[in-house]
């Protein structure tokens, strides 16, 4: 496995719970545009996310303390006030012809120039009413909650300082990832 420069040019999306970051980013690795290394993660996958979904690997705390003793994270957090821990794990290099991307919480910001100096900023976001309606889903569906719409507003207002540019999910997900794709086309511009 071949590894991500230090300095080389990525993608790094934000962006708060339900606010269809996930979905987005399936679309534009459905499409050939972006290679994303996936985050690992103890927290149990929701309905319709596999064990090794595109943007977390979903692992036991047995497994994910192994992998974290042998090095394989850049950093461990938790998120939301919940016991669930996310290993960031260093990007792979991708398939050529595509972006490489990890996704990120905003506050997690701070903590990429220590291993990625070149990430681009995406902030995706949507109306708080739609969010509450599916992270009310989630919670019936038996997820945890935490903080994540206490949250909200302040992730919203970070991510707006951080990012390079801002997509609001209130179309289509193939409108949106029509928007982010040009972005990218504009952004990554081979020269």
């Amino acid at each position: 496995m071949i590894f991500l420069k230090s300095a080389a040019p990525l993608i790094v999306v934000i962006g708060p719970s339900g606010s269809g970051k996930s979905s987005a980013v399936q679309e534009l690795a459905r499409r050939g545009v972006v290679e994303v290394t996936p985050s690992w993660t103890t927290r149990p996958p929701r309905e319709g996310e596999t064990s090794s979904s595109i943007e977390h690997k979903f692992v036991s705390e047995e497994e994910f303390n192994k992998q974290a003793s042998q090095g394989l994270f850049l950093e461990v957090v938790q998120l939301f006030n919940l016991p669930y821990r996310y290993g960031i794990p260093r990007l792979q290099q991708p398939k050529s012809g595509r972006i490489p991307l990890i996704m990120l919480r905003a506050n997690l910001l701070p903590l990429l120039p220590k291993h990625y100096i070149n990430g681009t900023i995406y902030q995706i976001e949507d109306e708080l009413s739609k969010v509450q309606n599916r992270l009310r889903k989630r919670q019936a569906d038996g997820e945890q909650q935490g903080s994540r719409l206490q949250d909200y507003k302040k992730e919203v207002g970070l991510g707006r300082q951080s990012a390079r540019r801002v997509f609001t999910n209130d179309t289509d997900l193939g409108l949106l990832a029509d928007a982010i794709e040009k972005a990218i086309d504009e952004d990554f511009k081979q020269s």
